[in-house]
């Protein structure tokens, strides 16, 4: 999900640093230097080591698996040699793509990957309606792109059970510790609305297949004229509208939005044009992104800062969730 948190817990940090480093040992870098990127369900360091830029990903115990975490690396592969600006996963010197990793004072075994650096810069605010042509764009080349599944190939599914919140590892119920009175019924209506959604669709490859999961501005880097993505790890097999519903929800309430989408769909329909009739779903879609993403904050409740944040993002959501259920559009 969103990885928009400061680090926190330094001297977690500092404790997974050491098991970086013994992950770094099996490709041969045991001597790179390591500067903490990212501290929130996965920790990531910048690694250098001479003139290399990489980054190490660990894996928080308990959400993927390494047959996971393998098929994501597989599909990222695919997409590099495609021409796609993505993380390009970097074996180890026997061919590995994913390392398990242990040391003293972490408590369990981490599934660590690591991945090519990607340049470019994030623009979040700075995002007009060009950036967002070239996002729709890349979207569209991203769903295209074939992909010759690998033996044993297993991603998750982001149907109605996932946008739920039936991820592994996320107590499901702990957002109705913050519901107020009466907004179990706009769960329940926005949970009705996304199975009648998801059923008119059906899963047929118009609709469906591999996409990224969370392709919002955080995700997104811009080097020059091109854009490219980083954090696949929630990638699977969903709706395609989806990728285009996270972006837009995290453009919602800016004054250009309207421009915005336009362009991000514009762009994304030059290569890949929506089927008939198939726009007005996208609001759904925001909707379960929405309460996907309340329900995570709420239901992992072990680091600190869904701790602070859990009652505003619920509190925000619900109320931006009642509007959608009584008009059909998200505010």
């Amino acid at each position: 999900m969103r990885p928009f948190a400061l680090l926190s817990g330094p001297a977690q940090v500092r404790r997974l640093r050491q098991l970086a480093l013994e992950a770094l040992k099996v490709h041969g870098l045991g001597r790179a230097s390591l500067r903490p990127l990212k501290h929130w369900n996965n920790t990531t360091f910048a690694v250098s080591a001479g003139p290399r830029r990489l980054v190490l990903r660990l894996n928080r115990p308990g959400f993927q698996d390494e047959a996971a975490i393998s098929s994501e690396l597989h599909w990222l592969q695919a997409l590099a040699a495609a021409g796609l600006r993505v993380p390009a996963p970097v074996p180890t010197r026997n061919g590995a793509l994913v390392v398990g990793a242990s040391v003293r004072g972490v408590p369990e075994a981490r599934d660590c990957a690591l991945f090519a650096w990607l340049p470019g810069r994030f623009l979040d605010r700075s995002l007009g309606p060009a950036h967002l042509e070239a996002v729709g764009h890349f979207t569209a080349r991203l769903h295209n792109t074939p992909f010759v599944l690998p033996s044993g190939f297993a991603r998750k599914r982001w149907d109605l059970h996932t946008l739920m919140g039936g991820d592994p590892g996320i107590d499901r119920q702990a957002i109705r510790s913050y519901l107020k009175r009466g907004e179990g019924r706009v769960i329940g209506a926005v949970h009705n609305r996304l199975e009648k959604t998801l059923g008119e669709l059906g899963e047929g490859k118009e609709h469906w297949g591999l996409i990224h999961a969370d392709l919002h501005p955080g995700n997104l880097l811009f080097h020059g004229k091109e854009v490219g993505a980083i954090d696949f790890d929630d990638c699977g097999w969903g709706y395609y509208l989806y990728d285009l519903a996270v972006m837009l929800s995290g453009l919602r309430g800016r004054p250009a939005y309207p421009e915005l989408r336009r362009a991000l769909l514009q762009g994304y329909c030059q290569l890949r044009p929506l089927p008939d009739g198939c726009e007005h779903h996208l609001e759904t879609f925001m909707a379960g992104r929405l309460l996907g993403l309340a329900i995570w904050t709420a239901g992992v409740p072990d680091h600190p800062e869904n701790r602070r944040r859990a009652p505003q993002v619920v509190a925000r959501t619900l109320g931006q969730l009642r509007l959608f259920v009584q008009t059909g559009r998200m505010p």
